[in-house]
């Protein structure tokens, strides 16, 4: 089975990100997840305002070894209800930039141990009312052996429920899962942005000095 049910040992701190979010699906509960290495998962999201996404934060619930080292994600639009793999608008499976990897302290049902992830991606323009689609995998493509790292579910919320793919299976397409994914999309911190514009003007005002 790709999915597993929990139940809650020790709750601890949570982890912080950089980055302002700016598309919420819902904190990770502890309960349950699917698994992301045999499977691609995916999730849907629609923001109100158009905007250029620059990161991600999400969260796995894991058992053993199996992290790969490294997370693979693309951005699709949609197609029907689920991920219009034709239409990447950014990634297209890359490997994610910038990655932290950070254990949260919650242990779970014993054996299970919560990370927090947060990663850039290349920046692409979300337009207000479409529906576009994350999807997440564990490593490369090629890495398709079930590892026990499983992208962890947040409560039901009004969005559509997520999508995965087996890449075991021949001739395999989406299906959708029946569960919703805890993740954040995020823009760059407002006084990063302000530094950055600052330093812009240094430089000019550098530059002027040397004429």
């Amino acid at each position: 089975m790709r999915k597993f049910f929990i139940i809650p040992l020790l709750l601890g701190a949570t982890t912080l990100f950089a980055g302002t979010v700016v598309y919420d699906n819902g904190a990770p509960n502890q309960q349950s997840g699917n698994e992301m290495t045999e499977w691609v998962q995916s999730e849907d999201f629609t923001l109100a305002q158009t905007t250029t996404i620059t990161g991600v934060n999400f969260w796995t619930i894991e058992f053993g070894s199996g992290y790969a080292g490294s997370i693979w994600y693309s951005i699709y639009t949609d197609n029907g209800g689920q991920p219009s793999v034709a239409t990447p608008v950014a990634g297209d499976f890359s490997q994610a930039a910038d990655l932290t990897r950070n254990a949260t302290g919650n242990i779970v049902s014993d054996i299970f141990t919560e990370y927090a992830f947060s990663f850039n991606i290349q920046p692409f323009v979300a337009l207000a009312g479409k529906t576009y689609w994350l999807a997440l995998h564990n490593g490369a493509l090629d890495n398709t052996d079930r590892a026990e790292v499983y992208w962890e579910t947040t409560n039901p919320n009004a969005t559509a429920t997520g999508h995965e793919f087996d890449l075991t299976a021949d001739g395999g397409s989406w299906f959708d899962n029946g569960d919703q994914h805890a993740f954040q999309l995020t823009v760059p911190e407002p006084a990063t942005l302000a530094l950055f514009g600052a330093g812009l003007i240094g430089l000019g005002l550098m530059r002027r000095r040397q004429k």
